[in-house]
């Protein structure tokens, strides 16, 4: 049996007091500072100091709930997109299309040259996506570059300080026309118009009763995806050199907008929670291997990084 310097419950109780301390402390800050900033910085001040064990998220069994998060957070966003939701949106999914390619274009390729070629194709994806993209670039270049395998969840850990006021900025000033269209598609969503679906056809999923609808069934639905999506990129896609995230997104997405799955299917199972704390579990596994002066040498690129960064997405949103 493997020794741990603590022992399960006090790593566990350990890294559930840092997590509520780091929610606490930026739910009081408004967010001006984030929770994965605080949470990221005590654990860096904590392994540097020898305060903390670079082993506590092994022992806190943590790595285990963060691998079951990795798999199953593609699958659960990919069901919570809606076909019928973005066709009513053609701009904005543009938008959200030519952002990214904009970003790899400048990010990836123009800053090359004083990024290196690693940091330049991790970062588009880090800065515009959330936890779980950052947790998938991290695992993809640790198997290359363990070293740089912190570099992604740095990016999460600061997109707060650079994202948060610019997406604010922009939310409030388009709140009301968002909210006075929502009121006006409430009464077509009840009625069941517009949905994409024939009048009087029942979704599969709705058939199945209420009362067999438990957590295990929500997690397993979304696990047989995962599944699948193993089997798939093991046969038909095996030589298609496709990234098995992107099928798993787009499994989900497609079998949740036939009607076989359940939206939301995280939330319902109540597991949703409990999955974003294992996704932090890997991040600090991460931040636990790598040195702190290596860290802070990542700084300056960080900084030249969200800063082009955000001067492109405020662009392309004008």
């Amino acid at each position: 049996m493997t020794e741990y310097t603590w022992a399960f419950d006090k790593s566990f109780l350990v890294f559930l007091l840092i997590a509520f301390v780091s929610m606490a402390l930026a739910s009081k800050l408004r967010s001006m500072i984030s929770m994965p900033l605080i949470y990221g910085t005590v654990f860096i001040l904590g392994f540097a100091l020898n305060i903390l064990p670079k082993d506590m998220l092994l022992s806190a069994n943590m790595i285990a709930v963060g691998t079951i998060a990795y798999h199953v957070l593609v699958v659960h966003s990919g069901i919570m997109i809606h076909f019928r939701l973005l066709k009513g949106h053609k701009k904005e999914v543009l938008l959200c299309i030519f952002s990214p390619m904009i970003l790899i274009l400048v990010v990836g390729i123009g800053l090359r040259p004083v990024l290196g070629r690693e940091l330049s194709l991790l970062a588009p994806g880090a800065v515009v996506g959330g936890g779980a993209s950052c947790a998938i670039a991290s695992r993809i270049i640790m198997e290359k570059v363990p070293e740089l395998s912190v570099f992604p969840w740095m990016i999460f850990m600061m997109q707060g300080l650079f994202c948060v006021p610019v997406v604010t900025w922009v939310v409030k000033k388009d709140s009301q026309m968002l909210l006075a269209g929502f009121r006006e598609t409430i009464p077509a969503e009840s009625t069941g118009a517009k949905s994409g679906i024939p009048e009087g056809a029942e979704k599969l999923c709705m058939r199945i009763p209420e009362k067999y609808k438990t957590a295990p069934y929500f997690l397993g639905t979304v696990m047989l995806v995962t599944y699948m999506n193993h089997l798939l990129q093991n046969t038909i896609f095996s030589n298609l050199h496709i990234n098995g995230n992107i099928t798993a997104l787009i499994l989900g997405m497609v079998l949740a907008n036939v009607g076989l799955l359940e939206r939301a299917p995280l939330f319902r199972s109540d597991s949703y929670g409990l999955l974003i704390l294992g996704l932090m579990g890997l991040m600090a596994n991460t931040l636990s291997n790598c040195p702190w002066y290596l860290i802070v040498s990542y700084l300056p690129k960080l900084l030249l990084i969200f800063a082009v960064s955000s001067v492109i997405l405020v662009f392309c949103g004008i």
